[in-house]
């Protein structure tokens, strides 16, 4: 009776202290690394929150950009406090690479197996390493009102035409793509960027810009001090919202599209209710609502798409036109590319 007496008395005590323990976590919680600002607005109001409702298990979130967020699972290799983590493909793959990821098994988050496989990457044994929830594409904005016929294709910054208009990119800026494509086009690969590099000299006159950040492109653009450049999708449909008379393209030889992920930590604490959220998140109702609400295109293509939505992300026929380039060749090669484009490129520029 007195043991009885006793443990009566210290549970009140011991239940609290267990909860101040460093690293405690609720069987009921998970920890979201993911972004801040409108993005993490959409995520919290069109995602957490229902799965929280659906299920009974809190998400906690930590807000910071994919690369700082990635660096914190990093340091708590050892011991993860973090069960999932939003990011770019390309912080994703590195980290994976590094041991601090788990790959996805279909089996237990199912709707993997409703992602296209541009939306994902595999690893070695072929398991998925991540997966995709929205893809933002490099096409071409223009200004309409300038141009006496539409942009189609890459091909068409070239035409004479365009002289003293064109604004390109450097490698410096999303992910070298501007000069991926041209070297796609020319016939070269990642190992060898050469070829880009000489069909983008073929500019000559038309090349007066090297514009490496979205709101010097669409004020550039808006100005009318360049006719087109190679811009984001989603600075390109703000620009638009905004009344600049222009349009948005996908080349007909293909665009790269930059593509953010959700992943699951190595080691996860809370893996279960992790996978479950990761289900839930990419499923086509939940990404539907969080894409409509950020203005971009999701990964899942069986997301239904409102007519509004619709204005904002690419069609089926332009989505299979996206072209993937290697995550780990832009990461360890993009300074290489960079130092090459200062010397070749940039000369030629008027600004």
């Amino acid at each position: 009776m007195r043991l009885h007496h006793l443990l009566s008395r210290l549970a009140p005590l011991v239940v609290p202290a267990l909860l101040l323990q460093p690293g405690f976590v609720s069987a009921k919680e998970i920890v979201l690394a993911t972004w801040g600002g409108t993005w993490g607005t959409a995520i919290a109001e069109q995602a957490i929150a229902p799965f929280e409702k659906a299920t009974g298990i809190k998400v906690k979130v930590i807000s910071g950009v994919s690369l700082a967020n990635m660096q914190m699972v990093a340091a708590q290799r050892g011991s993860p406090k973090i069960d999932l983590i939003m990011s770019t493909a390309q912080d994703a793959v590195t980290a994976y690479g590094d041991g601090l990821l788990a790959p996805l098994d279909p089996k237990e988050v199912p709707n993997v197996a409703t992602l296209p496989e541009s939306g994902i990457r595999r690893d070695a044994a072929g398991a998925p390493m991540f997966a995709g929830m929205w893809m933002y594409p490099y096409g071409i904005a223009y200004r309409s009102d300038k141009l006496k016929t539409d942009i189609k294709c890459w091909k068409d910054l070239w035409q004479p035409g365009l002289k003293n208009e064109v604004g390109v990119s450097s490698p410096k800026y999303m992910n070298g793509y501007f000069l991926l494509m041209a070297n796609k086009m020319a016939g070269g690969t990642e190992a060898d960027v050469t070829p880009g590099l000489n069909l983008i000299k073929t500019m000559g006159p038309n090349l007066v810009a090297v514009i490496d950040d979205s709101a010097t492109q669409q004020r550039l653009l808006a100005q009318g001090e360049v006719w087109a450049v190679p811009m984001l999708s989603s600075a390109a449909y703000k620009l638009i919202d905004e009344g600049v008379p222009a349009k948005f393209a996908i080349p007909c030889e293909g665009a790269p599209a930059g593509l953010d992920v959700i992943s699951l930590v190595k080691n996860a604490p809370n893996a279960a209710d992790a996978k479950k959220f990761i289900d839930f998140y990419i499923s086509p109702t939940t990404i539907a609502a969080v894409t409509e609400q950020l203005k971009i295109t999701p990964v899942n293509r069986q997301a239904k798409i409102t007519p509004e939505h619709a204005k904002y992300t690419v069609s089926e026929q332009d989505f299979k036109k996206l072209v993937n380039f290697s995550e780990r060749a832009i990461t360890e090669d993009r300074a290489k590319w960079q130092d090459l484009w200062d010397r070749e490129i940039a000369p030629m520029t008027r600004r």
